[in-house]
């Protein structure tokens, strides 16, 4: 694998390595400083150590990554029948004993997001589902900040709740960058690593909210210690669901969290039967 491949891999996998090479989009065969910071953030996010170079183990994991985004993940089938089903049963209690229209919309978009930035696993499914009951209600889609309906009214809350904490209006929006999505990105710096300081509002859409979610939780871009899921949750491990909840947001209602988790994962169990 070519460098230039290597980073044509990392752009498929939602990596943002600038502009130049023959895509247009960073695939020039340098490996300057966005090419190591998007390697070691992959790197992380398969357990690697986060060296930023391009050595063998990560060669290979590369090529897997791309081996299973160019075939259907067999552990993301779910019958979703069954899966929901059971997350209107008393085994469930987070959303009562029914659901809408518009949560299972919102929740089967979160299941088909997995598809393409997740990493297979139930425990990354589970978590990203519970992370999601946690940081935007039982209504399971993408909310503003104090879950106001405008920018204009977050805004007003923002500066109502919070006036020192964002900083003064700044970017291309020339305002404060306040939390959007489903996992609130916050603060001019990450939207500007997601591409969208300029259309802030791109963080309420479902599918990039989602993507983006799995994205963060598994390579540790939120984490400060830089740690991905798959080191709190490990396949063949036992979960540490009080520091996993450090992939988003130090540990604050990890219990919570915790509780949806262990819910979820027994609705993919009966999806999976």
């Amino acid at each position: 694998m070519t460098k230039a491949e290597a980073q044509l891999a990392l752009i498929a996998h939602g990596y943002d390595l600038g502009k130049g090479g023959p895509s247009g989009k960073g695939d020039d065969g340098h490996w300057g400083n966005l090419s190591r910071t998007a390697c070691a953030a992959f790197q992380r996010g398969r357990g690697l150590a986060a060296t930023g170079l391009l050595d063998a183990e990560t060669v290979k994991a590369l090529q897997a990554a791309m081996a299973e985004k160019a075939e259907p993940r067999a552990q993301v089938k779910l019958d979703r029948a069954k899966f929901f089903a059971y997350l209107r049963s008393a085994k469930a209690p987070m959303f009562g004993t029914s659901l809408s229209r518009s949560q299972v919309a919102g929740i089967e978009g979160i299941l088909d997001a997995f598809a393409v930035t997740g990493d297979g696993r139930d425990k990354t499914l589970a978590y990203g589902l519970a992370t999601s009951r946690r940081e935007v209600g039982a209504g399971m889609v993408p909310v503003r900040e104090g879950f106001k309906k405008t920018d204009a009214e977050a805004r007003a809350y923002v500066l109502r709740h919070y006036p020192t904490k964002y900083g003064k209006p700044a970017g291309p929006w020339g305002h404060v960058y306040y939390g959007r999505g489903i996992v609130q990105l916050t603060w001019l710096s990450n939207y500007e690593r997601e591409g969208i300081a300029a259309d802030p509002d791109k963080a309420l859409e479902p599918k990039f909210a989602a993507e983006l979610m799995f994205k963060g939780l598994l390579d540790g871009r939120w984490n400060g210690k830089g740690k991905g899921l798959a080191y709190y949750l490990p396949t063949g491990g036992p979960d540490d669901l009080e520091n996993a909840r450090r992939t988003v947001n130090i540990t604050d209602h990890w219990e919570e969290i915790a509780g949806f988790y262990r819910q979820f994962m027994g609705a993919i169990a009966a999806g999976r039967a």
